[in-house]
């Protein structure tokens, strides 16, 4: 059978966290074959995946990142539709019988909501765009304006077709941080967006995320925030480039001075804060829906007060 949705999983050193993950994919259907490209695993995440019939390994012991990983099987991918799962998040029941029900309506992208989780699994929060409770296909205009201000979809949530995904060349293997964000706003560009609010996938957050290990270096951080909007808010109608720079502006500063007040850097909290307050009443009430700040952060400062009371 040729399949219909290919799995795209880039690995490395995912020992802890992919039985758990490679089970979440069992019994979701036919016609979906899973990808596993392994960067140079020494923790026996090949072997793991190994005991999967039917998965397709591919060895990538010289790839540098997930990026490249990842571009890897999407060429790689025999079906027209794709999705990428990474090694920690999960898919939950019923995620492949709705994606093959989603397939049928035409769109560029296909975005579900997503739970956050913990490291045993719990469900801490909630991660989805500000695109309402019901489900319905949003011009990619639209989806557009709130999508440039903050990347609000989670990785596993969303499937796209392969070759448009190719046509530009893939991920951008240089953005190590909002390479998926990158590529949302591309195939949003050419829309429609086909919106599911329930949420279907999980996405883990933990202190060895790159959301948490790569924002370290403030510098480098801002840069990956600021390179996707500069690419794609030239794509919106001239009366909303300046509304919707202006809230995108702000979001990177606040994203950049909360990583370093994470980190116990200096940084700008409190510019940024100012920054915010100098949007005015209508401005805050289109940041706050935007950005979803608060379902964001909350959980990820959670577990950072759980870790220090366990140190």
């Amino acid at each position: 059978m040729e399949p219909w949705l290919s799995v795209l999983m880039p690995i490395y050193n995912g020992a802890a966290t992919l039985p758990r993950t490679l089970a979440s994919l069992a019994g979701q259907g036919d016609g979906i074959e899973v990808i596993a490209v392994v960067q140079a695993s020494e923790d026996g995440s090949r072997e793991i995946l190994q005991a999967i019939p039917g998965l397709r390994i591919i060895d990538a012991p010289n790839s540098q990142n997930w990026m490249e990983n990842t571009n890897i099987a999407l060429r790689e991918a025999r079906a027209p539709l794709v999705t990428m799962l990474h090694q920690d998040d999960l898919w939950w029941s019923g995620r492949g019988a709705a994606l093959k029900a989603a397939a049928q309506t035409p769109a560029s992208l296909w975005i579900s909501g997503a739970d956050f989780v913990d490291a045993k699994d719990r469900i801490v929060g909630r991660m989805a765009p500000p695109f309402g409770a019901t489900p319905r296909l949003i011009e990619g205009a639209e989806a557009l304006q709130h999508l440039l201000v903050q990347n609000t979809v989670a990785l596993p949530s969303v499937m796209f077709r392969r070759d448009d995904a190719l046509r530009d060349g893939g991920l951008d293997e240089t953005l190590w941080y909002t390479a998926d964000w990158d590529l949302w706003l591309r195939l949003a560009r050419s829309g429609p967006v086909a919106w599911e609010p329930t949420a279907q996938v999980a996405f883990r957050i933990h202190a060895g995320s790159l959301t948490l290990t790569g924002s370290k270096d403030g510098a480098a951080f801002r840069r990956q925030l600021e390179t996707p909007v500069a690419r794609h808010l030239a794509a919106l109608q001239p009366q909303d480039m300046q509304r919707v720079g202006r809230l995108a502006r702000r979001s990177n500063e606040l994203n950049a001075a909360l990583a370093g007040a994470y980190h116990g850097q200096s940084g700008d909290l409190v510019r940024a804060l100012r920054g915010i307050a100098a949007l005015g009443p209508k401005g805050w009430r289109a940041f706050l829906r935007d950005t979803q700040i608060v379902n964001r952060t909350m959980p990820r400062f959670k577990l950072k007060l759980q870790k220090q009371g366990r140190a």
